[in-house]
């Protein structure tokens, strides 16, 4: 696994995020159906400041990945609503040229440790049915798909996984 350093978003990572959410690539499986441009740096500022918030609000959120100085990944564990209830989400997103390389299932496995300790007894993720190397990090974090659903117009997976 790689060593990568964690931090949490802060207010100024909109450039951050911009180099890991503005590229096409990394892009393609966040946007929602019909969007085919990349997340704007307006947008990327807005996500840094929502996931700063959340690390305020929550006591944890987002973080920013580096390994050897060099931003790779952002994700980590976050709220969302599903079906009526709040759940702990893993999240990841991993700029290309770092792909299958284990970054992503670092940043999950990091989101467990995170979530039982919080003494949360489940998480889950989301990702679309198409995106193989999504699930293949989720089967490593030991992670069962669930159902699929709809989401940002396109068919998704959900994911669930025992904590603690």
């Amino acid at each position: 696994m790689p060593e990568l350093s964690l931090r949490p978003f802060s207010e100024e990572d909109g450039p951050v995020l911009m180099s890991i959410l503005g590229a096409p690539k990394v892009a393609r499986w966040l946007l929602p159906a019909g969007r085919v441009q990349p997340n704007s740096e307006a947008e990327c500022a807005a996500r840094a400041g929502a996931g700063a918030a959340h690390w305020r609000a929550h006591g944890f959120g987002p973080w920013i990945a580096g390994e050897e100085g060099r931003t790779v990944a952002c994700g980590g564990l976050g709220l969302r609503l599903l079906d009526g209830s709040a759940v702990l989400e893993l999240a990841w997103a991993v700029i290309s040229d770092a792909w299958g390389r284990g970054i992503a299932t670092s940043i999950g496995r990091e989101a467990l440790v995170l979530a039982a300790a919080r003494g949360a007894r489940e998480a889950v993720a989301l990702t679309r049915v198409d995106n193989l190397a999504s699930r293949r990090v989720m089967d490593k974090l030991g992670m069962v798909a669930a159902r699929e659903l709809q989401h940002a117009g396109f068919p998704h997976v959900l994911y669930r996984v025992k904590v603690g």
